[in-house]
């Protein structure tokens, strides 16, 4: 026997936030932090890094290495810039999921698979052990994070036919 109280219990598990969506927005925080600890890291030591990759490049003879180290200043800026765009869309999608909104899931899961796949590019390039092993951190981050965005609980909390929670 269903008494109005026991209903109410019920559309409020329904709608409850499940405890994965609080989880994947703390390593979204983690990875944004390790992000821009990387992109500190690679400002302090900008000149170090580009020492490292021009030691550790196959450089042609002949080739001019001031336009060398110069193309390669302008790729550590290219890791850098990125970073403050990436926390702006970060907001936005932090709070499109605790409004449970689909596109936000949709976007997580995305640029969940794009950082990880762009993490495992810099693990083929030169870089000193600190920038891989900051890189690392963030591919365990993401992929603990794609793991908790496959959970039944939170996949059926963005399906396409729940409403869009009011926050």
């Amino acid at each position: 026997m269903t008494t109005p109280d026991t209903a109410a219990t019920d559309l409020d598990a329904a709608t409850a936030t499940p405890p994965q969506v609080p989880r994947m927005i703390v390593l979204m925080l983690a990875n944004l932090a390790l992000s821009a600890l990387l992109a500190g890291l690679m400002l302090a030591f900008q000149e170090q890094l580009l020492d490292y990759q021009l030691a550790h490049l196959d450089v042609p003879t002949g080739t001019d290495l001031a336009t060398a180290r110069e193309e390669l200043r302008s790729s550590v800026w290219s890791r850098v810039v990125p970073v403050a765009l990436v926390a702006l869309a970060y907001l936005v999608v932090i709070r499109g999921l605790r409004l449970g909104r689909r596109k936000a899931y949709r976007q997580v899961v995305f640029i969940s698979v794009i950082v990880l796949l762009g993490t495992g590019l810099t693990l083929l390039q030169p870089f000193p052990w600190w920038v891989r092993a900051v890189n690392v951190a963030k591919a365990l981050v993401v992929v603990a994070l794609l793991f908790l965005a496959s959970r039944p609980q939170a996949r059926n909390w963005f399906r396409r036919d729940q409403p869009t929670r009011r926050g």
